[in-house]
């Protein structure tokens, strides 16, 4: 580790770090875009049931989370195959494109992926991001907003979002940290050349360098987010700053 030396494959006929390397750009691509999606789902969703808590529209989004929560990755992978991809052919069944692909084609075949990938994260950021903006709107200083006379939006996003931001913060690191992990099942599913398949088939031949390689750059990988997260904290909320100093 110190050497930034992680060995030598036994089958691939080279180096951990370059097979590592060779095959990144996908599982990040991925993992990025999976993360996109459960971002730009989960939180306004999840703050539009917060707001209209108690209706029918929150009753049938929360029961839709509850089902979606259920489903395992790989069996929705299966499922967005089988109709998106074979039935419609809206999108390629597996593979990354040709190496000399556009990254539009690559992107092309990362969007069932990504799917698959985020909507399990997306029904956590959306549970969480309900439950930490009904605890503001309940508030003293948001029924204060509200007799002001303060426009909803401004209510919702200034004075409760901002507040309500650090759990979903915490929550959105672990699923970043999920998905680097989640890319196993996911690459393995769609065929995707990535680090995760990398790994399905190094434990497959016993190949413990590369399995040892790829879990301390995983393992990194996690350590980095939660660091990152945490710097989030002291950047969005001054009351952690006030108790840091």
């Amino acid at each position: 580790m110190l050497q930034v030396d992680l060995g030598q494959s036994i089958f691939l006929g080279q180096s951990v770090n370059a097979a590592l390397s060779e095959r990144a750009e996908l599982t990040v691509a991925l993992a990025s875009l999976g993360l996109a999606m459960a971002l730009a789902t989960g939180i306004p969703v999840g703050i539009a049931v917060a707001v209209w808590r108690g209706t029918l529209v929150d009753r049938m989004l929360n029961s839709t989370a509850l089902l979606a929560a259920s489903l395992p990755v790989f069996w929705i992978g299966l499922i967005l195959i089988r109709y998106p991809a074979a039935k419609f052919g809206w999108f390629p069944v597996s593979g990354y494109g040709a190496p000399d692909a556009s990254w539009r084609e690559k992107l092309h075949h990362l969007v069932l992926p990504a799917v698959a990938l985020a909507l399990p994260n997306a029904v956590l950021l959306l549970r969480t991001t309900r439950t930490s903006m009904l605890d503001v709107l309940s508030a003293d200083y948001v029924r204060t907003a509200r007799a002001k006379g303060l426009s909803p939006w401004t209510i919702v996003m200034k004075h409760a979002l901002l507040n309500a931001i650090v759990p979903i913060l915490t929550v959105s690191g672990v699923a970043a940290a999920y998905m680097v992990g989640s890319t196993t099942v996911t690459e393995t599913v769609f065929g995707l050349p990535g680090i995760g398949n990398l790994v399905v088939s190094a434990v497959l031949r016993r190949d413990y360098p590369v399995i040892q390689g790829t879990l301390v750059v995983i393992s990194g990988i996690y350590v980095i987010l939660n660091f990152f997260i945490d710097m989030l904290y002291l950047a969005v909320d001054p009351r952690i700053r006030a108790g840091a100093r």
